[in-house]
């Protein structure tokens, strides 16, 4: 049993894991580099993107694109497995980016919705064969929904790869009973480690920011928020906060389709996934869908204007001109607040991730920081490799600092790999 960190071993997104077993092959994750960063340019890889591919499957722990963005460079007929709402959701985001007219890459996002059709979608616990090597999928929290962590096993060897997951997140409190249960006797632990240097990045649990955001729409009559389409569990928390406080939710068409995904397949587990999408909730704390009009700004207008003035509104917003409109009007009011969702890096022009788009439409905007990571925290890392305890050693990937697990982790066999090297299993 062999495994090949392709690339990640010291860098945080476009991780490629390979694990071999008897000439049968299991890749965890195909992604893109994040933004800014230098595009480190691998050999082809036999069995993903050239050769045979009869041996061979791709499992995608979930659809940030620095995990699942390279996928239409794999080749055709090679089998792809994901989560069935991480699925529908990607499909959603990529059905969008292609119709973008000035989209540079529209391009590679209508070849990546080609290559979704064959995507197999996968429940969570569903035991799939390559071969020799079976792969569980485990249900864990992330800033993306329905995301996974994999148990690979084969040859006797258990092999735990934890995708990025957390420990501050809504449904983080299942992780320590999911692992006791399922992740005995595992031999070797494949670790994130995105917030290894940014101790302070998951400083707060998302229930209390949701709570924040709750007194901050008690106070503030008209609040916008600047988050990602697609960190739904944060939305999900901003549509609680706005009901609890009497405001209403506003959002656009692209969004409540995103919203819906999720509602349709989870709400019969738990309530937190059960919107009330027919506007039938009074006084306030309504759900209301702004539909864009031939390329218009999105806009308030008669009768819904009046009540959302009246009764005041939380309202998500994305760096896109259709809301540039709508949030300049507003920002001029005493009680408008805009709040920014998101991680600091992209505004920050020293960071290589730095978003202009994103920089610019804001710039204008007095901001108020509310945020906290999507990604584990050392006290929750601590946590995984204390339950699991793994027998023969932990291996970082998806960080920039591999050599800090062993700083941090000391009682722990801390394994270092370089990408593209072969290690035995």
């Amino acid at each position: 049993m062999k495994l090949v960190v392709h690339r990640g071993a010291k860098q945080i997104g476009g991780c490629v894991v390979e694990i071999e077993s008897n000439g049968y092959k299991v890749f965890i994750d195909f992604g893109e580099q994040l933004p800014g960063k230098a595009e480190k340019i691998f050999s082809p890889i036999e069995g993903l993107t050239t050769g045979d591919v009869s041996k061979s499957a791709l499992f995608i722990t979930h659809y940030h694109g620095d995990h699942i963005g390279e996928i239409h460079n794999t080749v055709l007929g090679l089998p792809v497995y994901t989560g069935k709402t991480a699925l529908e959701i990607y499909k959603c985001l990529e059905t969008r980016l292609s119709l973008i007219p000035d989209q540079i890459n529209a391009e590679k996002h209508k070849k990546i919705l080609d290559r979704i059709k064959n995507i197999i979608p996968f429940k969570p616990l569903q035991k799939t064969k390559i071969g020799e090597i079976t792969v569980t999928p485990l249900f864990i929290d992330h800033s993306a929904f329905d995301a996974y962590m994999f148990i690979i096993e084969a040859e006797g060897k258990r092999i735990l790869h934890t995708g990025d997951f957390r420990g501050h997140g809504f449904r983080s409190k299942i992780l320590v009973p999911l692992l006791k249960k399922y992740c005995t006797d595992i031999d070797y632990i494949i670790s994130e480690g995105s917030n290894i240097l940014r101790p302070e990045a998951a400083f707060q649990s998302e229930q209390d920011l949701q709570k924040d955001y709750e007194i901050q729409f008690r106070k503030n009559k008209y609040s916008f928020v600047f988050v990602s389409s697609t960190n739904i569990d944060r939305i999900f928390a901003l549509y609680h906060a706005a009901k609890k406080a009497k405001r209403c939710f506003v959002c656009d068409s692209y969004q409540t389709n995103l919203l819906k995904i999720v509602s349709d397949n989870h709400k019969q587990f738990s309530k937190f996934y059960d919107i009330n999408f027919e506007q039938k909730i009074k006084p306030a704390g309504r759900y209301f869908e702004l539909k864009p009009f031939n390329g218009k700004p999105l806009e308030f207008t008669g009768n819904l204007k009046s009540y959302l003035d009246k009764n005041g509104f939380c309202m998500l917003i994305r760096a896109n001109k259709s809301f540039k409109q709508l949030l300049s009007e507003y920002a001029k009011h005493p009680e408008t607040i805009i709040n920014y969702s998101m991680w600091t890096g992209y505004l920050d022009r020293k960071n290589p991730a730095f978003n202009s788009d994103i920089s610019d439409f804001i710039s204008p905007f007095r901001l108020i920081f509310k945020h906290t990571s999507g990604h584990a925290d050392v006290n929750a890392l601590r946590t995984l490799f204390k339950t699991v305890n793994p027998k023969c050693g932990i291996i970082p990937i998806h960080t920039e600092a591999p050599e800090k697990f062993k700083e941090i982790f000391s009682e722990n066999k801390i394994i270092l790999l370089k990408d593209g090297l072969v290690f035995d299993i």
